[in-house]
Parts: structure tokens; C-alpha cells; sequence
């Protein structure tokens, strides 16, 4: 009397086997979000050093100019307003030469007589976060508060 031991396997998923997939594909998950938004946040910011490298070589050349006659100390060189028109008059004239995303930039610029300072608008998604550059050739640096340390990795500056 020989019994039949042959197992018959269902074609279904346990629970347990379902249960393993979805931690598999939350852990994948868990560790892929991170280095994407640190991605996006480096691209951004090598936007704004580009932009800042054009302005502060702007700025030294508008400084020298003995046709200028005078040097302004301080003035905005790029500021958008809620309809994304650009306010006051660009001393330095380099609006066409910045990067922009989207047609809107994500950081506004301002310029003293020893600095550049980028600081995050709300195209960015997070608001004053802010990065400097000190004239005429560096360094680069992150401001010393929550905002921007939480956003700005200070490796990612050249």
C-alpha cells in the first residue's frame, strides 16, 4: 500500500511571502528618496554657484570701470516679483548670461562691495536659506543658521 506523497503547490502568495515583498520594496524605497532629493538640492545649488561666479565677475569688472565713474556698494542684481518680472534696474547687466530653471530662478541675488550672497526664494521650495561667495576670488560658504545648514551640504561648493 504505498501512499502517494506527492505535494501539490498552489499558485498562490502566502501572506508571509506578500508581506516580505512590500519590506523589500519599502526598504529599496527607504533608501533611494534620500539620495534623490540630495540630487535635486545639488543641482540647485550648482545653479546658484554658476550664477554667483557670473555675478561676481561682473561685479569686479563694473567696479574697475573708469567709465562708471563711481561704484555703487550696494544693489540687487536679480529679484523677481509674484509675477515673475524681474524688479529694479540690473547694474551689472547679466541677466542673460544666469541659469535659470524653469524660465524662474530659485535663488535671488544680492551684491555688496565684498560679497555675493544667493539666498533661496519660494521657486526653491524652502525660503532664506543662503549661500556667499566673498569677493573678489572666494571662499565660498554656507550662512550659519537652520535653514540653510539643513539644505546645503557645504561640500557641494567648489
Amino acid at each position: 500500500m504505498a501512499e502517494n506523497t506527492k505535494i501539490e503547490k498552489t499558485k498562490k502568495f502566502s501572506l508571509i511571502e506578500l508581506i516580505m515583498i512590500i519590506m523589500l520594496v519599502g526598504i529599496v524605497f527607504t533608501l533611494t528618496i534620500p539620495l534623490q532629493t540630495d540630487k535635486i538640492n545639488h543641482k540647485k545649488l550648482s545653479e546658484a554657484v554658476y550664477n554667483m561666479q557670473v555675478i561676481a565677475r561682473a561685479d569686479i569688472e563694473f567696479k574697475t570701470d573708469p567709465a562708471n565713474g563711481y561704484y555703487i556698494f550696494e544693489h540687487t542684481v536679480v529679484k523677481l516679483d509674484e509675477e515673475g518680472n524681474y524688479t529694479g534696474e540690473d547694474l551689472l547687466y547679466v541677466k542673460k548670461d544666469l541659469k535659470k530653471t524653469n524660465d524662474e530662478f530659485i535663488f535671488d541675488y544680492s551684491v555688496t562691495d565684498s560679497t555675493v550672497v544667493g539666498t533661496t526664494n519660494s521657486n526653491f521650495g524652502k525660503v532664506g536659506a543662503s549661500i556667499y561667495y566673498y569677493l573678489p576670488n572666494g571662499p565660498w560658504g554656507v550662512n550659519n543658521n537652520r535653514i540653510s545648514s539643513s539644505i546645503f551640504d557645504p561640500n557641494w561648493l567648489p
